[in-house]
């Protein structure tokens, strides 16, 4: 009864202290300080930190009765160059578009191994996210100031051991959504539009991990695409009597399914290679809209996006130094959904990624303390972005030079 109770007490300290989850970038990974050590290569069945469940949850069956919480920070910078033109004529270059802010990823999981064969557990943590904050008076303010997404997954889910060599996992997923979108209406920085809302819809996770030996093992889990309806408010301030005030707001988003194949093979008593491939079925974002039904001028904004589908692949090696330490590097491709310039908007200026990361941990017999750091080199994306302000159609023309740092810690203790 008394193990009962702290997996309990703990699974409490995980929600609370991950209420406050926002991200950077749109699909998200970094609630695993091990696998951010190694550019999530292998998530899933490695078998050394208790995030298995948001990944594949069969690999939940690899670690004991425990737990662990983590904070990952991610920094993003951004440099945008060009102008935004009426026509043919630039109406303005200047100031210059900047992003230099950091977020803060907190998770939490938990577990509790009730036989050789079956475990359950549950986890909190943030699968996708977007932030994109600019200066309030860049010369494309009128398409983008600031885009929050904070996509929170609370899961339950359990695995169960087959056969010796086959293991079967699930989770369920209640997961919240809450998007907070600004733009100007004028050039005025104190005129803007803003979009507050959020919403709640389930999702599902499943996983098979099949080990033909011991220390090698290849895992396939898929999770299924969700359809959300968010709500909320739009409030447009400081543009003309009659329309500023506050609005009921709507839109619809659906995020998408995924398919992971993943796998681990411990090469002698030093050395562990592990891998990945990530396919993403981003297709299924095809328009972004926002509407407001009673509101007589520009009621709906919609952004056509029109991504394509992605292959992610990662490559890993863990470094077994002693018994008590351990250092992990990793590569990884991440290719970039956005087809063009003409559908890459400054609300997501995303690119092709290229991840070189490195971690450690250190262990005892009840905690380890994981540290994994990751930067990301990005090509430059353009942007040919047409949208409608209250002064007509106008056309930003922008080069986005980016990257970023993101580091993780976290805490595990095994009961």
């Amino acid at each position: 009864m008394h193990k009962y109770t702290k997996i309990l007490l703990l699974s409490a300290g995980i929600v609370a202290f991950s209420n406050n989850a926002s991200a950077s970038g749109y699909q998200l990974n970094e609630y695993s300080a091990t696998g951010l050590g190694r550019a999530f290569a292998g998530i899933g069945v490695v078998g050394d930190d208790y995030s298995a469940i948001s990944f594949n949850p069969a690999g939940m069956i690899l670690k004991g009765t425990g737990g662990q919480l983590g904070l990952s920070t991610v920094q993003m910078h951004s440099f945008v160059d060009g102008g935004i033109y009426r026509g043919e004529n630039m109406i303005s270059n200047r100031p210059y578009g900047k992003m230099n802010f950091y977020k803060f990823l907190p998770s939490g999981f938990a577990q509790y191994k009730i036989n050789d064969r079956a475990v359950i557990g549950a986890g909190v943590y943030t699968p996708f996210g977007l932030a994109s904050i600019y200066n309030k008076d860049w010369f494309g303010a009128t398409h983008g100031v600031s885009t929050e997404l904070d996509v929170i997954d609370t899961a339950l889910g359990g695995a169960y051991k087959v056969t010796d060599q086959i293991t079967l996992g699930a989770a369920l997923i209640y997961r919240y959504v809450h998007g907070d979108i600004m733009n100007n209406l004028t050039n005025n920085p104190g005129s803007h539009n803003r979009f507050d809302l959020d919403g709640w819809e389930f999702a599902y996770n499943f996983g098979i991990m099949y080990e033909p030996v011991k220390d090698t093992r290849f895992g396939i889990s898929y999770r299924l695409n969700s359809a959300h309806k968010v709500t909320g408010d739009r409030r447009i301030k400081n543009t003309m009597p009659g329309f500023d005030g506050t609005y009921p707001g709507v839109s619809k988003m659906t995020l998408p399914n995924q398919l992971l194949f993943s796998g681990y093979h411990k090469l002698n008593e030093k050395f562990g290679l592990s891998g990945a491939i990530r396919w993403t079925k981003w297709d299924i974002f095809d328009n972004f809209v926002m509407s407001s039904p009673s509101l007589n001028l520009n009621p709906t904004v919609v952004v056509p996006e029109k991504w394509k589908n992605t292959w992610t692949y990662s490559l890993g090696l863990d470094y077994y130094f002693t018994p008590e330490w351990t250092f992990r590097a990793g590569l990884s491709y991440d290719p970039t959904p956005i087809r063009d310039k003409f559908h890459r908007t400054v609300r997501i200026p995303d690119s092709t990624r290229y991840w070189t990361t490195l971690g450690a941990s250190y262990k005892t017999k009840k905690w380890q303390f994981d540290l994994g750091y990751a930067h990301l080199f990005m090509t430059k994306g353009r942007t040919h972005e047409t949208a409608n302000s209250l002064a007509g159609p106008t056309t930003i023309k922008a080069e986005h030079d980016n990257y970023s740092n993101m580091v993780g810690v976290q805490f595990q203790y095994n009961f």
